[in-house]
């Protein structure tokens, strides 16, 4: 799950749960200032010709976020991740053993998504991992309940947050495959933000409003191409991890709690596993264009 974009009055707290996201971004200028009182004696002499030169050195555009939904380019190009070789230690249920096994799969998310996004000239940051037992108010606004959410991520501080009594009680419990499919969900989210879908699609999720049908199908194509980034990145280790994991962590998605149908904001656990299964399958980007995708895709 994700938090929208744009602050406003009286939020509404979906089984979704969505909040605010606050992208910022600091731009910092240098002036230079010429002392023009300043008298300069002398004879004037002519400046010395350039050297001839074939080419004109320029400097590369800075990397961009793309606030552009269905003809983003890393929706338009068949971006592949990045090959990583992962570190995860082994598995276990502790709040210890839960978070070092968070870290190192954030660490190798980090790895496969990081010169993809660079070769599209986007932009790339880590996000924070909160590996807390359980979920407090933030910037993001109060913790949804128990029942709402086991996980989720905050655009607000661009935080994953990966609460281990939370995942261990009503998450993934003993099964190392829903753990990492939880996470590389949330990461997808993280994905979102930093290319500038996840602003593009919550404006629209505002412009209708969070509960309108327009509002709950705009939240089911960003999260179930959460799902998409998320097989794509399980796809892509498999080797490394071993493909017995990925293909757990991959087929967890068919498990998704069915929600109802006026606080639909996932999509039904049929869609979210064949959008999972998408991405797992070609592994490039253009498959997990939700954006492009028929009413009946993200249902």
């Amino acid at each position: 799950m994700h938090t929208p974009e744009e602050p406003k009055n009286n939020p509404i707290v979906l089984i979704g749960v969505f909040s605010l996201i606050v992208l910022c971004v600091l731009g910092l200028g240098l002036v230079t200032q010429l002392d023009l009182n300043r008298q300069i004696s002398g004879r004037a002499v002519a400046a010395p010709m350039a050297p001839a030169s074939s080419s004109t050195a320029v400097e590369p555009p800075r990397p961009r976020a793309v606030h552009r939904l269905a003809d983003h380019p890393l929706l338009t190009s068949p971006v592949r991740l990045a090959v990583a070789t992962c570190a995860l230690p082994a598995f276990g249920v502790s709040d210890e053993e839960l978070s070092a096994y968070y870290t190192a799969g954030v660490a190798c998310l980090d790895q496969t998504w990081r010169p993809a996004l660079q070769q599209e000239n986007l932009p790339f940051d880590p996000p924070v991992l909160d590996t807390s037992p359980d979920l407090k108010d933030g910037p993001c606004g109060s913790a949804p309940a128990e029942n709402e959410a086991v996980a989720y991520y905050c655009g607000r501080n661009r935080t994953i947050y990966m609460p281990t009594s939370r995942l261990r009680n009503n998450g993934g419990g003993e099964r190392p495959g829903t753990h990492l499919a939880t996470l590389a969900h949330e990461y997808g989210h993280h994905v979102q933000a930093l290319t500038g879908m996840l602003r593009a699609a919550d404006s629209k999720i505002v412009d209708a409003g969070e509960g309108t049908p327009a509002g709950l199908e705009m939240s089911r194509r960003i999260e179930l191409q959460a799902n998409c980034f998320a097989g794509m990145f399980l796809t892509t280790v498999s080797t490394s991890i071993g493909s017995d994991l990925a293909q757990e962590a991959a087929d967890d998605f068919q498990y998704a709690v069915e929600e109802p149908a006026d606080k639909n904001a996932h999509g039904s656990p049929d869609n979210q596993a064949e959008w999972a299964s998408y991405g797992f399958t070609s592994g490039v980007t253009t498959s997990c264009n939700t954006y492009t995708a028929s009413a009946e895709a993200v249902a």
